[in-house]
């Protein structure tokens, strides 16, 4: 095996200086094997190299690479592409930052197979494995740790799965991808086109040189379907989710949205999540209205907020950061101490039921455009023919050169307010966009 050292940049700034209490301090240092060393990966790295300084809590037994030959700035990591090099290392924990399905999963079972615990943030893995990652912890007898993988930024995950009563919940609403949060932030309050935001996004760490799974909602879905599995007991499938990608809000959408009384937001929510219930779970993500005074509206920049709501409406609500490799970091360091605690457990070995997911009945934001509208009550009449109503509207007004209006409806399906809408649009002429309104959950 060959293995290559990069030059040193030890992370200095480390807010978290006291992950490990002072009798863990003389213990030997945990082994970490790294499954990747990307951006998440290097954090990890730095960060557990920077603890190693303040007394040896962790040490990197090895990094799995694609390059090992490209500068990550580490030089203390022992990079190799092979992974079998790795399980030779004697970690006492891999940590799995390659991220997506393959050779994820093969080496995340790998691992597991040879009773290794394993920490990762891969929410594509979770979210789509599981039962099959979770059985293979519990059989092997070792502790499978995920935290990192939804909201990394607020860990609360492992604190609702002991806590049954608790985590007794009905619904959930919540932003929990900082990337696409920002953008819509930054675009709302400087008023800047959605190109221009997004590059600073990359340039600041929050949105990948690629950033389509989370402008287009992916990683958004996979954490919501993590999210019903944790609370509802359910296993779904991934791409039922009705999912809308945040590229196509515009200035106009923006400026429209705030003289409703609200903000255009990345939300995912979803309803039915009672842990006896039967029926299909109603979900949605995608960018959405949202009233100024539901807590989502107020929660800006690359935050993440999750609200949970038990069937009376009691609301419990989470909000921390949302983005960048460092809060990951953290979290999946937290995780590791927990993984290879003594006490450490594997997680149950219940196979969960399958449940169908349905796009819920919703609020609807609504914006018309063309170089002639008709008058509100003309609007209000052919959308009220096919069973939609506006709550409220905006005074029509003209916007780049185009006469716009807009409205939010009550509750109704997809189905209907499409119908409805290319109704209007036969009639008139205009151009009309939807979207989401987060209504039931207000």
């Amino acid at each position: 095996m060959t293995v290559v050292h990069a030059a040193d940049d030890v992370c200095q700034d480390d807010a978290r200086s006291s992950l490990e209490p002072p009798a863990r301090r003389s213990s030997p240092p945990i082994r970490i094997g790294l499954l990747g060393l990307g951006q998440v990966g290097a954090a990890v790295a730095r960060r557990a190299l920077a603890s190693d300084r303040r007394g040896r809590v962790f040490e990197i037994s090895g990094a799995l690479v694609r390059d090992p030959h490209r500068q990550r700035g580490l030089d203390r990591v022992a990079m190799t592409t092979n992974a079998e090099a790795i399980f030779e290392s004697r970690p006492d924990v891999i940590v799995e930052a390659l991220g997506g399905l393959e050779p994820a999963r093969t080496l995340v079972l790998e691992a597991i197979a040879r009773g290794i615990p394993v920490v990762t943030a891969n929410k594509s893995l979770v979210a789509r494995h599981y039962d099959e990652l979770t059985i293979a912890a519990s059989r092997h007898g070792v502790a499978l740790r995920f935290e990192a993988s939804v909201v990394a930024g607020v860990p609360f995950l492992g604190t609702f799965a002991g806590r049954p009563h608790a985590a007794a919940i009905s619904s959930l609403a919540g932003i929990v991808n900082g990337t696409t949060n920002y953008i819509l932030t930054s675009m709302t309050d400087a008023r800047r086109s959605y190109a221009d935001v997004l590059a600073e996004a990359q340039h600041l760490g929050y949105a990948e040189p690629n950033p389509a799974n989370d402008v287009q909602g992916v990683d958004a879905g996979e954490k919501l379907a993590i999210l019903i599995r944790q609370f509802a007991g359910r296993r779904i499938d991934v791409d039922d989710i009705e999912t809308v990608g945040i590229e196509r809000v515009s200035a106009t959408d923006l400026a429209l949205a705030r003289e409703l009384g609200g903000v255009l937001k990345p939300v995912v929510a979803a309803l039915g999540l009672e842990r006896q219930a039967t029926k299909a779970i109603r979900a949605f993500v995608g960018p959405a209205f949202v009233p100024e005074r539901h807590l989502l509206a107020s929660t800006e920049n690359a935050t993440n907020a999750l609200c949970l709501y038990d069937v009376n409406g009691s609301r419990l609500t989470f909000s921390g950061p949302g983005a960048g490799p460092d809060v990951t970091a953290v979290t999946i360091l937290d995780d590791v101490l927990e993984a290879t605690a003594s006490r450490a457990a594997p997680v149950a070995t219940t196979v969960s039921v399958r449940a169908d997911v349905v796009a819920p009945d919703t609020g609807w934001f609504v914006q018309l455009s063309g170089t002639k509208l008709p008058s509100a009550v003309e609007i209000a009449d052919l959308l009220g023919a096919h069973g939609v109503w506006a709550q409220r509207t905006t005074t029509a007004a003209a916007r780049e050169g185009q006469a716009v209006h807009a409205m939010v409806t009550y509750p109704n399906s997809r189905v209907r307010i499409d119908r409805a809408v290319q109704v209007l649009c036969d009639a008139t002429g205009c151009t009309v966009r939807t979207f989401r309104a987060l209504e039931p959950w207000s």
